[in-house]
């Protein structure tokens, strides 16, 4: 069993979502940042499968009854035990020894991964959630993985598929200014406000959207969708995020500022396997 002792502003079990009801209305949901979730995992020897906990705001406090491997990972975080362990890095936790995951300025996400995985639901404080039957690797303890540069506002993108709907001007105008991550920002979707960027026939018949879609709709401010996205939109698709960049997106903090670099297919999907070949030297 886990016990919670302090649940911070907002914890929730996820897991890396579902990906095969999108054409029933059914959104993929999962982890905001999904490659530091998937990291978490790999760093405590779990199946990507696996859930752990999503953390936003506030100290988060716990306990297992049984002797764990456990990491957290995110933008700006770490776990105190009786020693500080920085963030994206694997911890050994003895049976009913108490951790917190302390999150900096800059945090916004923050991701718990318990060797087993973890089973349960919205975290309270004085809940206890069974822990899935795992194999203790305590030479886990101090593995490390490296953190994307989250402090970085440079995020690549591959044309989307309205781009016939966007003048050259307006592509242009997208693709050169920087915006500015607005408070509405949520799981859902990322808001931004700056250059107000014309669609031309303004909006469309509706349509399937992905992760990752850079929506605009009439007023011109984009939105970037997120894991609680709609399974379908009618606002017209000018960009589309790289799977590898949608947690730089959904770390960014209201306030803090982005620009988007065009990029290709190919190297969209070379990124793709980097990130998934780190992941494998750790697991």
């Amino acid at each position: 069993m886990i016990h919670i002792d302090a649940a911070g502003l907002r914890a929730t079990i996820q897991d890396r979502g579902r990906f095969d009801h999108l054409r029933e209305g059914v959104p993929p949901s999962g982890p905001a940042d999904p490659a530091a979730f998937a990291a978490a995992q790999a760093l405590v020897g779990n199946e990507l499968g696996a859930a752990a906990i999503e953390i936003v705001g506030g100290a988060f406090a716990f306990r297992c009854d049984d002797a764990r491997v456990i990491a957290v990972t995110g933008r700006d975080v770490a776990l105190r035990g009786r020693d500080l362990v920085p963030g994206w890095t694997a911890a050994f936790a003895r049976p009913g020894e108490t951790f917190t995951v302390l999150g900096g300025e800059r945090s916004r996400f923050a991701y718990l991964a318990v060797s087993g995985g973890i089973i349960g639901h919205a975290l309270r404080p004085g809940e206890a959630l069974p822990l899935g039957a795992g194999r203790l690797d305590a030479d886990r303890a101090g593995r490390s993985a490296l953190s994307p540069d989250y402090d970085t506002g440079q995020i690549r993108a591959i044309t989307g598929p309205h781009a016939q709907r966007f003048t050259d001007e307006a592509d242009s105008l997208f693709f050169r200014s920087e915006f500015r991550v607005e408070p509405a920002s949520d799981r859902m979707g990322t808001r931004l406000s700056g250059s107000r960027i014309a669609a031309r026939e303004g909006e469309i018949l509706t349509c399937g959207v992905v992760a990752g879609a850079v929506q605009i709709p009439s007023g011109g401010a984009p939105i970037i969708l997120l894991a609680e996205h709609q399974a379908t939109g009618g606002y017209p698709v000018i960009a589309t995020v790289i799977s590898a960049d949608l947690g730089l997106v959904a770390q960014r903090l209201p306030g803090e500022r982005l620009r988007f670099a065009r990029v290709d297919r190919d190297l969209a999907v070379a990124a793709l396997r980097d990130e998934r070949a780190r992941l494998e030297a750790i697991a």
